[in-house]
């Protein structure tokens, strides 16, 4: 839906853009500013030749929608009289003259003869023409039609009539859904503790335009609680695009869509799926000339858009069966049905991602950003930020057939060897990329120079999409908060252009849009996350925990070493701590550790009073884990082993295996490194001594130890018990991290056994 005042280009794009998707492009790519220049070229000839010649004329038009009223603008490129008939003049510089006028360009065209002739009724005849400028050697192609001006109007007047009819159409359905809001309940028979506190916040967010940090404990039924008031809270052009890091979270929204509206009546709603997990076609080519479902994509996309909104819920299996059906792109499908949505489910980088953000909303500030899990947002704002050139994609680039290419694939080349040359094998920081700089940017230029379609050239696909974003990398790139690195093991060698601290970049993205609610189970301390959002002058909200302390037996034990070197000898000690657990209370188990590596010794030194033994393995696709999470629930005495800041461990909720206890083995730091450790420079430097550790090495390992110990209390009635095995856990600078309803308490192994015991009979009694 295009909002507020219309552009002459977005009402061209609307209503007349037909033909293939991904269609291929003629000749070289022309950046924006070159061609620019080249039409002002050729405006100041015209206005030498025509002594009546004007450039750059304004125009505009009013109409009513179903929302009021608004106008239709833009600029003429250039306006002069033909023995007394006005030639309406729209330029268009290209790398090819094509044969055939875009559909899009000619309706642009169109639009402004039309608006010209409504300003001038009393000219009989109007010359519409649309002129192809070649960027390298000038030459030009037109497309001209001398018509009544009674035709122009009319041909401007119904493409505007198309756009109101849908956009009136969109007003009609969201009218009736916000009148569905006024009335709406909260799906549930009665909130949760501090789930109405929850919910008031975030609607009076929503309304003021805020942007909030919420911390709502995990198990608190924050989803329901955010997504409810955010729906109630929205104005007809309102939007809410309810961001996820994980698959599981998705599904947490879509179901929590569900319950406020079962019936799916009234909401509009789009979920977003990864292009290459809905994509048709093997090998996802995006060429229509391979795939059907791109070929004529815009002759058929208009009536599966509206077969999907007229669905309400567009999900992924609606999604894919809908575009089966009309024979259109699944992805593109969804993307375009956004425009019409209440809410939009999707992965962070819709919004956050430099290059994969949909530009559709860029600038949109009535799309209200509902960030889950926002733990996740920075460590993911760092990799979308972050590029890197890896040396194993060159090599496989350097088979390639084509001559000029090959050329600029071995500067790449040698701009990575004389990095290895340089600074030897292991992790060192760098200074100057120029030469990778200029090798990448003539990579760049060839491809569309030579105008190479990449699926001819599979080989150099990986090399141009790393060139590519290093190129786009140096739009956001700033000194201050990136360092580059490069890695060389043996012959391999990758350089990154490395992001410390992406607060800056997040503060634009939130700048652009409503409101803005970051909420998470695991935020504390608030000041903190606040600083690594970039939005340390925003609100800020802790919920009160609907779990009491009671409900929870917190134990640190310290005398069970963890560090490298000590697992193996502390093997036994660690294996009869859970052995003490497990007997002192009977029933499921989940025990998180940081490598897979010590999940397998440790497995191996399991025992009968552990009951049956699960293990998480690496590389486990959805349904391998939902197969071992169903066998794990229907076990009535079993440990369950699994990595930290996995999938178990954040995103899986264990309600129906009715968990006695977590176990924590070791704080998990993340190992060392050269970007860690110029994370831990920059934040020292910037917020003072301490804050560069907390940052770098101790946040990422707490994150993945109160994610895991948070599946253990999800309503008022679970009771259980966190055991955290490493003396650090016991330090200020842990402890800081702790959820408030914990009370932790210090136990040697030897007495765990004791006070559990005490504990389950306190708990039962």
């Amino acid at each position: 839906m295009i909002r507020g005042d219309l552009s002459v280009r977005s009402l061209a794009e609307f209503v007349c853009r037909q033909g293939d998707l991904y269609e291929a492009r003629a000749g070289r790519q022309v950046e924006p500013e070159e061609g620019i220049a080249k039409q002002q070229a050729v405006q100041h000839q015209l206005a030498e030749l025509h002594t009546n010649y004007q450039r750059e004329v304004p125009v505009e038009a009013e109409f009513s929608c179903a929302n009021g009223e608004r106008q239709v603008k833009g600029r003429m490129d250039g306006l002069w009289f033909d023995d007394d008939v006005p030639v309406v003049e729209e330029y268009k510089c290209c790398g090819e003259l094509p044969e055939v006028a875009d559909s899009v360009d000619l309706g642009q065209a169109w639009c402004y003869a039309g608006m010209y002739a409504w300003s001038q009724p009393e000219i009989p005849d109007i010359e519409v023409r649309l002129v192809y400028l070649h960027a390298d050697s000038e030459a030009q192609r037109c497309f001209s039609e001398r018509v009544s001006t009674a035709r122009a109007r009319h041909v401007f007047a119904l493409l505007l009539q198309c756009y109101v009819v849908r956009i009136d159409a969109h007003y009609a359905r969201v009218r009736q859904r916000q009148a569905w809001a006024t009335q709406l309940e909260f799906p549930m028979p009665s909130y949760r503790t501090a789930q109405q506190a929850i919910a008031r916040r975030v609607y009076g967010a929503i309304r003021n335009g805020e942007n909030l940090l919420l911390e709502a404990p995990t198990g608190s039924g924050k989803t329901l609680a955010v997504l409810f008031p955010a729906l109630k809270a929205q104005e007809l052009e309102d939007q809410v695009f309810f961001l996820t890091s994980r698959n599981a979270g998705a599904m947490a929204a879509m179901a929590a869509v569900s319950q406020i509206d079962p019936r799916q009546e009234q909401l509009s709603v789009v979920e977003l799926t990864a292009k290459e997990k809905v994509c048709f076609v093997p090998g996802m080519p995006c060429d229509p000339q391979v795939c059907e479902f791109a070929a004529g994509y815009f002759d058929r996309a208009a009536p599966a858009v509206a077969d999907l909104v007229a669905q309400k819920l567009a999900d992924r299996p609606a999604i894919e069966s809908t575009a089966r059906s009309h024979r259109v792109c699944p992805f593109e499908l969804s993307l375009d049905v956004t425009l019409w949505a209440d809410v939009i489910v999707g992965d962070y980088n819709y919004v956050f991602d430099p290059v994969v953000r949909l530009k559709r909303f860029a600038g949109h500030d009535q799309l209200h950003l509902l960030v889950d899990e926002a733990h996740q947002l920075s460590p993911r704002a760092r990799s979308m930020l972050s590029v890197s050139i890896r040396r194993a994609h060159v090599s496989r680039a350097k088979r390639t057939t084509h001559p000029l290419i090959a050329k600029r694939v071995a500067s790449i080349d040698r701009a990575l060897l004389k990095l290895r040359r340089t600074h030897g094998q292991g992790e060192h920081l760098v200074d100057d990329v120029a030469s990778i700089e200029r090798a990448s940017e003539r990579l760049l230029e060839t491809v569309a120079a030579e105008d190479i379609a990449l699926e001819q050239y599979p080989e150099i696909t990986d090399l141009y999409f790393d060139v590519f974003r290093w190129a786009r990398s140096a739009s956001w790139y700033a000194a201050d908060v990136f360092t580059h690195i490069v890695q060389i093991e043996d012959r391999d060698v990758s350089l990154t252009r490395a992001c410390l601290d992406p607060g800056t970049y997040l503060q634009s993205i939130y700048s652009e849009h409503g409101a803005v609610v970051r909420f998470s189970g695991t935020l504390t301390p608030l000041s903190l996350y606040q600083r690594l959002h970039g939005a340390t002058n925003d609100m800020v909200e802790r919920a009160q925990s609907p779990f009491g302390h009671d409900q929870a037996l917190v134990m640190i034990v310290p005398d069970v070493p963890t560090y490298y070197r000590q697992r193996e000898a502390s093997m036994p000690k660690l294996a009869a701590l859970i052995a003490s657990l497990v007997s002192a209370q009977p029933g499921r188990y989940i025990v998180a550790l940081p490598s897979y590596a010590y999940l397998q010794a440790l497995s191996a030194c399991s025992s009968d009073p552990w009951g049956a033994v699960f293990s998480q393995s690496p590389g486990q696709d959805q349904e391998q884990s939902k197969a071992l999470l169903e066998e794990f629930s229907a076990t009535e005495e079993a440990v369950l082993l699994i990595v930290m800041g996995g999938i178990y461990g954040e995103s899986v909720d264990f309600t129906h295996a009715k968990l006695r206890g977590v176990v924590m083995v070791g704080l998990g730091l993340p190992p060392p490194s050269l970007e860690r450790n110029a994370m831990q420079s920059h934040f020292d430097a910037t917020e003072g001594d301490g804050w560069g550790r907390m940052v770098a090495y101790t946040q990422p390992a707490l994150v993945k130890n109160i994610q895991a110990a948070g599946r253990l209390i999800r309503s008022a009635s679970d009771v259980g018990v966190i055991c955290m095995v490493d003396q650090r856990f016991n330090s200020a600078e842990v402890r800081q991290f702790f959820p408030s309803h914990w009370v932790p308490q210090v136990t040697r192994s030897a007495d765990v056994r004791r006070l559990v015991t005490q504990f389950w009979r306190t708990t039962q009694a």
